[in-house]
């Protein structure tokens, strides 16, 4: 993504290229560990410790995936100017669950890059979405959450780091991830606001498996003192035969 600044920060230096590619090496040996620990976890179904085993190996393998992708574009450097979206090749890669905007206050015009269209199921020849339509497409739950986000943003020039969901036009709901940035002009009022949207849902589902496979691992016992008390009480307020 490129870069956005603000007119007091100075450009940041670019990593060496082989200190980059050392890390996407071992990145992608740790992710084939990983994946030999997780075919060696017991396929058995009806053992909780192996399906909490697993869980945890498919959580640790989607974010050694997002790890390598993002290390790729920090070795590659800002991509290109995006191909006619009638060029762009069909499916999902790892890069297509990040996308960016920005929008710009002064215009109110807004530039998404096709990755984001994809993430939210939208036509990349359609035009991207302003602040005051973006809601449109948030879960009604998460609507409040992204208003606190952006406001805080170009209000207080904040940065923004939070997550909301959005409902894709065929009604399947998504996870974001977003983070921005106020864009400031020299007298530091904001000019335009930039974001980095990653869509974070197979995280979150391999997070919940995590959590649910471990709750089976010590299933709650029905709290027996509580009835017992409710049990005793009648008796114990009941006088006493003379």
């Amino acid at each position: 993504m490129p870069s956005h600044l603000s007119a007091d920060r100075p450009a940041a230096q670019s990593p060496e290229r082989g200190q980059v590619d050392s890390l996407i090496t071992q990145t992608r040996r740790l992710k084939g560990e990983v994946d030999a620990v997780r075919r060696d976890a017991q396929d058995d179904t009806t053992d909780p410790r192996g399906r909490w085993q697993r869980a945890l190996c498919d959580l640790a393998l989607h974010q050694l995936d997002d790890l390598d992708a993002h290390l790729a574009q920090l070795r590659d450097g800002p991509p290109v100017p995006p191909a006619p979206p009638q060029t762009l090749p069909p499916g999902e890669s790892l890069l297509s669950r990040v996308g960016s905007a920005e929008w710009n206050l002064l215009t109110d015009e807004a530039v998404w890059s096709p990755e984001l269209h994809g993430i939210v199921g939208r036509d990349p020849s359609a035009p991207p979405l302003t602040l005051d339509e973006l809601p449109s497409l948030v879960h009604d739950e998460d609507r409040p959450r992204l208003t606190a986000m952006v406001t805080g943003c170009l209000i207080d020039a904040k940065p923004i780091d939070g997550e909301f969901r959005v409902v894709r036009p065929d009604g399947e709901v998504r996870t974001l991830h977003m983070m921005g940035e106020p864009v400031l002009d020299a007298g530091g009022s904001t000019t335009s606001m930039w974001a980095v949207l990653r869509d974070v849902s197979e995280l979150r589902r391999s997070q919940r498996a995590v959590r649910e496979t471990r709750d089976s691992l010590h299933p709650r016992r029905h709290p027996a003192r509580p009835e017992h008390r409710l049990a005793v009480e009648p008796r114990e307020a009941t006088p006493p035969p003379r």
